[in-house]
This record gives structure tokens, C-alpha cells and sequence, in this order.
């Protein structure tokens, strides 16, 4: 190359740089333009579904901008610095709004907040009946219980006494048993494709089994473990929160879903049992059954099981912690850790859907 070419060169690559870097000037010059402030007030930081929340805007602006997650939201044009959005399409939990607005300067302003939306379903209160008691383990300090095929299983805690079973209803006792090795402790269990799985609580691994309770494999996952059921072929897992994950038998996550009532998010979800689009998730430490609407988070039934049930037994201490459906008979079977009786309960309230018999909403 000669000199005059290595010249035309040279002049190229400054002629490149100085564009750059005034390309650069120009996209600082318009980030820094855009300022971000506490510019909005909202009356407080939670809604229901459908509320219309109000927004207050603490200066006059203009071409004022609003976004739900990044989605344009349904607001009103501001009167006396005031506008309205709605929440109507929104789902339960924490949201992100962002405002973008113009100052008289025409300078650009944007103020992010986080709101949370409840329920606006109050949960309709259900009753139940005991239909027959039937004898359980008293040392067996449950987690998981499962029917399948007509047979009971039963997953157990406690380090050192963790345990998958399979239990004969008449009798309690215990057909045929494996052990967890310790430390781990077990929580809940599910059956998929005859495939027994069973949580850890804190180990971040769940057991998978053949139905003769051979080990097959362990899968990670990175929460606590509480609770597990299935739809379909995706497995349900709550984690003490108000969150319900859903992973693939081969425990790969695909989603998840917060859990909300009329009066907040509910924590401590625990044992589950998913029937016909519903999970039943018991309280922690309560004996409250809650029934989900797995398609939107919303609580929209409750069951409150009678602290007197078994007789003699500190409930607080050795909460409720089983439940079963039994879709023939359409009835669910209810147990608790180291309870010496296990339930079977008739749900006042059952109606048909989609020709199936599942717990009522109404």
C-alpha cells in the first residue's frame, strides 16, 4: 500500500471515530435528558382487580404516558393533575408502572412504581361432613398424601424418619415403605405417568420412583420444597410462599403463579391437590384449606377444618397436612402430622363441570 493510500486510510478510520463518538454524545445527551423523578402519588400501593387507581401528578406536565409491565396502560387524560388507569386486565400480584411525562421545559420525566393487585374474589366459605374415620400412624408426620389407582401413598418428614408409603386405607397400616437417607426431609408427592416423585424441603431435590418405589432419579430445583401435585403432566410445587411453580417431569420450570385473596397475598401454602382447573393448598400452621383458580391465582373457596378433629390432638402443633381426592366418589380424605385418624370428608357444595364432579366455587 502506498503512502497516499495509507493517508485515505487513515483519514476513513478518524472520520469513523468522530461519528461514533458523536453518535455516542447524541445518545447521552438524550438519555440524559430523560430525568427520572419522584413526579406521581398514588394513595396507597394496593388494589383489587378492577379498581380504578388514581394517580396524582405533583406538577403540571404534559403528553403524560403510562405502561403496565411494559404494556400500554388505559388511563384518562389528567384533570387538575389527576388521571385515572384501570385494572381490569390485570393479573393478581406486583406490577411495575411506569409514567413518562414533559415538563413546561419540554424536558423529558419518568417515575417507576410498584403496585400490587389483589383478589377481587371474596372465597366463599364451604362446609363439610365427616363421612367415615379411618385409623392412621400416629408416628408418621405427614406431608404428601395421594391416591392412585385405588391405592393410598403418603410421604413423610422428620430427618432420619422421612418416608414414601403405601398405606391400606381400612387399616393404616403400612404396605410397603422406602426411607429417605438423611439429612434430607421429605415433603410432599405426586404421582405422573407412574412415576412417584417427592419433595425435599430443603435440599433442593426431588426424588423420582418407580411405582414398585425403586429410586430412578433425582431432580434439582433451587427453592424450598412444601407441596406437590400434578396437572396433567406438569407438576405443582408450593414453596411456603404465595407462589406455585410448575415444572415438566423432568423438573424444568415452566412458570409459576402468586396466589391471592380479597385481603392480600396467602403465604404458608402447603400440601396440595390440584382437581378439575383447582388447586386445594392448606394453610400452614392453620387448618384452612383454600381452593385456587389455577388459571388466574385467585382464591375463590375456603374450607375450615375443625380444630377438634383428631380429638385430643394439639392441632396447632401437629397441624393438618394430607389431602386426597378420591374423584369416584367425590370426596376428599384429609390427614395431619402424627394425627392417629385419617377423614373422608363430603364437601357440602359439590356440583358438576364439564360432566365431572369437582369441590364447589359457589
Amino acid at each position: 500500500m502506498n503512502f497516499v493510500a495509507k493517508c485515505a486510510v487513515v483519514v476513513i478510520l478518524v472520520s469513523l471515530w468522530v461519528s461514533a463518538c458523536q453518535q455516542n454524545r447524541k445518545k447521552e445527551a438524550d438519555a440524559s435528558n430523560q430525568i427520572k423523578v419522584d413526579f406521581v402519588a398514588l394513595n396507597k400501593s394496593t388494589y383489587q382487580v378492577g379498581d380504578s387507581i388514581p394517580v396524582r401528578l405533583q406538577q403540571p406536565l404534559s403528553q403524560v404516558t403510562a405502561s403496565w409491565d411494559n404494556k400500554p396502560a388505559i388511563n384518562r387524560s389528567p384533570v387538575n393533575n389527576i388521571f385515572s388507569l384501570e385494572s381490569v386486565d390485570l393479573s393478581v400480584g406486583l406490577h411495575q408502572l411506569v409514567i413518562n411525562a414533559l415538563t413546561i421545559n419540554k424536558e423529558k420525566l419518568t417515575d417507576t412504581l410498584s403496585i400490587e393487585i389483589w383478589s377481587d374474589v371474596k372465597p366463599v366459605k364451604l362446609s363439610y361432613s365427616v363421612l367415615k374415620t379411618y385409623p392412621h400412624q400416629a408416628s408418621s408426620f405427614t406431608q404428601g398424601l395421594e391416591f392412585h389407582q385405588d391405592a393410598l401413598y403418603e410421604g413423610t418428614g422428620q430427618i432420619g424418619q422421612s418416608k414414601l408409603m403405601k398405606i391400606d386405607l381400612l387399616t393404616g397400616s403400612v404396605l410397603q415403605s422406602v426411607s429417605l437417607p438423611a439429612p434430607h426431609f421429605g415433603e410432599g408427592i405426586t404421582i405422573v405417568n407412574n412415576h412417584i416423585y417427592q419433595l425435599t424441603w430443603t435440599s433442593g431435590q426431588c426424588f423420582q420412583y418407580s411405582m414398585d418405589m425403586t429410586l430412578q432419579k433425582t431432580h434439582t430445583y433451587h427453592t424450598q420444597g412444601w407441596g406437590l401435585t400434578h396437572r396433567d403432566s406438569t407438576l405443582i410445587v408450593s414453596d411456603g410462599s404465595n407462589r406455585l411453580s410448575f415444572y415438566t417431569p423432568s423438573f424444568q420450570k415452566t412458570g409459576e403463579l402468586m396466589v391471592y385473596d380479597n385481603q392480600g397475598p396467602v403465604m404458608n401454602l402447603n400440601e396440595l391437590e390440584y382437581i378439575d382447573g383447582y388447586v386445594l393448598a392448606n394453610v400452614w400452621q392453620t387448618n384452612r384449606i383454600v381452593q385456587i383458580e389455577l388459571k388466574s391465582g385467585k382464591v375463590i373457596g375456603e374450607l375450615t377444618i375443625d380444630p377438634g378433629l383428631p380429638p385430643g390432638v394439639d392441632t396447632k402443633e401437629n397441624v393438618l397436612n394430607g389431602i386426597a381426592y378420591r374423584a369416584p366418589e367425590a370426596v376428599l380424605y384429609i390427614t395431619g402430622k402424627n394425627w392417629p385418624s385419617l377423614y373422608k370428608l363430603k364437601v357440602n357444595g359439590l356440583f358438576k363441570l364439564k360432566g365431572k364432579n369437582t369441590v364447589a366455587l359457589r
